[in-house]
């Protein structure tokens, strides 16, 4: 059974052992030794990684684990493992809200001088929006991070709507916070990465992609561009943008935590999603 509340086990990750490429949209899981263990060794083989949103905190292992190091925050004897996975692999911990959580959503501007990167093919300026606010950063990211879409914090322009999938938030929204943008947060960005005694690889991180911000086509197109970008597959990526159009019924819900006894009487299982 489907339940997202428990967060000590992922079945099926040996399927990395022969992956081309690791999504990872994960929150503060502790995993078991031998389920990390196919994630280690994915990273170590220097394959590509996409991490969404939460994905910089993707993991909170109990002290006892093998792989602490890979926790959030992580300050121990490994100081190559400084903040742990999300710092050393994607390029940032969690680290902070910018935007008013649930009460500023997000505008995607392209950096400077990435128009042309074939991550953004059919992505214009102002294209990408959520109502998920801005994740904080630590300026400049590390190594040779390379931001191609920062976060324009956006004041609401309706009500606040807690029953809502957007809380109030829309599109049309229009009025930056200018003291919040002034630097602007990267939410798209390339990274190089290498664990000790690893091989060098490739992530991209997004910290725009909630189930809400989905609904977005400029979201959906960065993702699967980026997809196609990172198993090598850029010159097949059109000049529009790859079809992200939605397949069935997509209706999600707000982002938000669900008491077990939802996951228990959905009984969602794999096989709930199979076409």
């Amino acid at each position: 059974m489907i339940n997202p509340n428990v967060l000590t086990n992922i079945p099926g990750l040996e399927a990395l052992d022969h992956a081309n490429l690791l999504i990872l949209f994960t929150r503060f899981r502790n995993l078991p030794d031998d389920q990390m263990a196919h994630i280690d060794a994915y990273l170590k083989s220097g394959r590509p990684v996409l991490g969404i949103r939460t994905a910089t905190h993707a993991f909170n292992l109990s002290g006892n684990s093998k792989y602490a190091h890979y926790s959030n925050g992580y300050k121990g004897e490994l100081k190559e493992w400084e903040d742990g996975f999300g710092r050393l692999v994607l390029g940032e911990r969690w680290y902070m809200h910018h935007g008013h959580h649930r009460h500023q959503s997000t505008v995607g501007r392209i950096a400077s001088g990435e128009e042309q990167h074939p991550i953004l093919r059919g992505i214009k300026d102002g294209d990408i929006w959520g109502s998920t606010d801005v994740y904080g950063v630590r300026l400049p990211l590390p190594g040779d991070a390379r931001p191609l879409v920062l976060g324009q914090v956006t004041n609401r322009t309706g009500e606040y709507d807690a029953d809502d999938i957007f809380f109030g938030l829309r599109p049309t929204d229009a009025e930056p916070d200018a003291a919040k943008n002034s630097p602007m947060m990267p939410i798209v960005w390339l990274k190089s990465y290498q664990l000790p005694g690893g091989q060098a690889g490739q992530s991209m991180t997004s910290t725009i992609g909630a189930a809400t911000d989905l609904l977005n086509e400029g979201v959906r197109r960065e993702l699967v561009n980026g997809v196609y970008f990172l198993v090598g597959l850029a010159d097949k990526i059109p000049a529009s943008g790859t079809n992200v159009d939605l397949v069935g019924d997509y209706q999600p819900q707000a982002y938000g935590n669900q008491p077990d006894k939802i996951w228990k009487q959905k009984s969602l299982r794999p096989d709930s999603f199979r076409k």
